[in-house]
């Protein structure tokens, strides 16, 4: 009887231990993110503060701002306050109230864990029970820990950026709404900042957003052509009196997106004076996440273009010193062995996103930062020679440079070149000062003697199993050298080496000159075997015409391609090609099989 008893109780003890489990883990659920295609989480928050102690005892909190806000701002636009301090007094800056948008809203010390928990607790599990209380949905409350402390969540840590989320077009978007505010003043980001001097027509309503700190009169003021990135003073985190960068543009942008969308929600005709139009009136930026760290598409250069440009006071041509090591505030450099750089800063404006795509974080000088021995604290220790030479990083001059080459228009001759500087660059730029003009380099002709430039050459090379191939040499010649003057990157680059720039993408490792008596060599003087143990890097006459003319269709997105054979290699009368060519499926049907006549 005992032993029987002993059984039941076994059964009974598996099956409590199940339904234990069972809810066990229906309280650790796991978070939209896991869950996948059920609910799909929008870019969502890590909060993982731990102060000064070492590790959390709980899980990070997977917290997806956007639904809260989505939820909240339902009923009432003003909703943020419900959550956080939306002004606080800074008299560091002389202002009586700037915007914080602090979460918890009670003073909490960020060096103790417990006390951060409490005031997360106190803010998150007090708003849950009180929308339950009025009958609507609410988040977890005390008790269900692993709702939001999901241990096996392992959410994806987002490094939020800001680069992408500014750029030509959006600024100008900007500056075109803040023109036609009946009172642009009045949105300015922190408070009322006098302004120094007059103001330009085109930097009328800068200030709105733009602004330099005194540090001897403690306050802050707007100067013409003083517009800076924010990162140049807003850091990483807040320091010395000066707010974050996240925290300064959460205030500035977002503040300034709800008062508009405040007016637009009492009286549309309030808020701008020359644009009535109906989807001007309805139009405030976003509030949420995703609408400004979400994700950007890169402008197309015609559109750059099409931007009024951005006047700071910048020049139009500025000559780049090369700066000796002995240069110092204290004891200027005699001169240095390099020749000056001319650089057309306006010509290179219009080819990149933003101006921090050159000016990392700072519209200064480079010279300020990257000094000639490195500075580590404001130059990430990239010497001044490097920050423009270093071919594998792009915001480098010759690393932007590198990255165009391989676009589909360079990458079929370049691809070939390793990714480094010739020497022969080093005139191109270092020319010498330039007194504010450049000079217009010629496009390049290419020569029209037959003997040397034939119209068509006849490539036999397979000729006992195929057709000869008609190889329309001065065609392809010629659309290339095209490519090569419609491009200033190009043109200015391949004017030293005149129309060997462009045969040099074929022909490699051989010197033309417009005296040469004689055609190039054939591609069969070097390519003569089919393979050579002594040379195992050089290819076959086969392989290197393969690889040269497919390897350039494939880079340029030309065609034919890979395995499409008979496009190059008509068939010949006798011979069967399916024999020769072995065809390759692809989704089900075969690519590059030969077309049989009669088919």
């Amino acid at each position: 009887m005992s032993r029987r008893n002993l059984k039941i109780a076994l059964v009974m003890l598996t099956i409590g231990a199940s339904i234990f489990i069972g809810g066990t883990r229906n309280i650790h659920s796991m978070s939209p993110e896991i869950d996948g295609p059920k609910q799909t989480l929008s870019t969502p928050i890590i909060i993982d503060h731990k102060g000064k102690a070492a590790k959390l005892d709980r899980a990070p909190v997977v917290f997806d701002h956007d639904t809260h806000t989505k939820v909240l701002l339902k009923d009432n636009p003003d909703n943020c306050a419900l959550c956080h301090v939306l002004k606080e007094k800074d008299p560091s800056f002389g202002m009586s109230e700037v915007r914080v948008f602090k979460f918890p809203k009670k003073a909490v010390d960020m060096n103790d864990k417990a006390a951060i928990m409490y005031g997360y607790h106190n803010e998150c599990i007090s708003c849950h029970k009180k929308m339950r209380s009025e009958g609507k949905k609410g988040g977890p409350e005390i008790g269900m820990c692993g709702k939001c402390h999901n241990r096996k969540a392992k959410p994806r840590k987002i490094s939020w950026s800001w680069k992408p989320i500014f750029n030509y077009k959006d600024h100008a978007k900007h500056v075109e709404t803040v023109n036609k505010l009946q009172d642009p003043t009045s949105f300015n980001t922190a408070g009322n900042v006098p302004v120094e001097g007059t103001l330009k027509e085109t930097n009328k309503n800068c200030m709105i957003c733009h602004h330099v700190y005194d540090e001897k009169l403690k306050k802050l003021y707007y100067k013409n052509d003083t517009e800076n990135e924010c990162s140049a003073c807003h850091k990483s985190i807040s320091q010395k009196g000066v707010r974050s960068i996240a925290e300064v543009s959460h205030a500035a942008c977002i503040g300034c997106h709800m008062k508009v969308a405040e007016i637009i929600s009492k009286d549309p005709n309030a808020l701008f004076q020359n644009d009535k139009s109906k989807a001007q009136k309805k139009k405030a930026g976003p509030t949420d996440c995703k609408g400004c760290h979400g994700e950007h598409k890169t402008i197309p250069l015609k559109e750059i273009a099409a931007i009024p440009r951005l006047e700071r006071g910048q020049k139009d041509i500025m000559d780049l010193p090369a700066l000796e090591k002995s240069e110092t505030k204290s004891a200027p450099s005699s001169g240095s062995r390099m020749l000056a750089v001319p650089f057309n800063h306006k010509s290179h404006e219009p080819r990149v996103q933003f101006c921090n795509s050159c000016h990392h974080y700072s519209l200064e000088k480079c010279a300020n930062c990257h000094t000639t021995t490195g500075d580590l604290a404001k130059g990430g220790g990239i010497t001044y020679e490097r920050a423009f030479h270093l071919a594998t990083a792009k915001e480098s001059c010759a690393g932007c440079h590198v990255t165009v080459m391989k676009t589909d228009k360079c990458a079929g001759c370049h691809q070939w070149i390793p990714a480094e500087l010739p020497k022969s660059s080093c005139p191109v730029c270092h020319a010498g000062p330039s007194g504010g003009k450049l000079a217009e380099l010629p496009h390049i002709t290419l020569t029209t003697d037959k003997e040397k430039f034939p119209e068509k050459v006849v490539i036999k090379s397979l000729e006992k199993e195929f057709q000869p191939v008609d190889f329309a040499h001065s065609k392809i010649a010629n659309k290339l050298n095209s490519i090569s003057n419609d491009s200033t990157l190009a043109s200015t680059f391949h004017a030293t080496q005149g129309e060997m720039a462009i045969c040099s993408g074929c022909h490699h490792r051989v010197k033309f000159s417009k005296n040469q008596p004689a055609k190039f060599p054939p591609c069969a003087t070097c390519h003569s075997r089919a393979f050579d143990p002594r040379d195992p890097g050089r290819l076959g006459l086969l392989g290197a015409y393969h690889r040269q003319c497919i390897g350039c269709h494939e880079a340029m997105h030309g065609k034919p391609l890979a395995l499409e054979c008979v496009k190059c290699h008509a068939e010949k009368k006798g011979v069967k090609t399916d024999q020769l060519i072995p065809p390759l499926e692809v989704n089900g049907s075969h690519a590059g099989a030969p077309v049989h006549k009669g088919e």
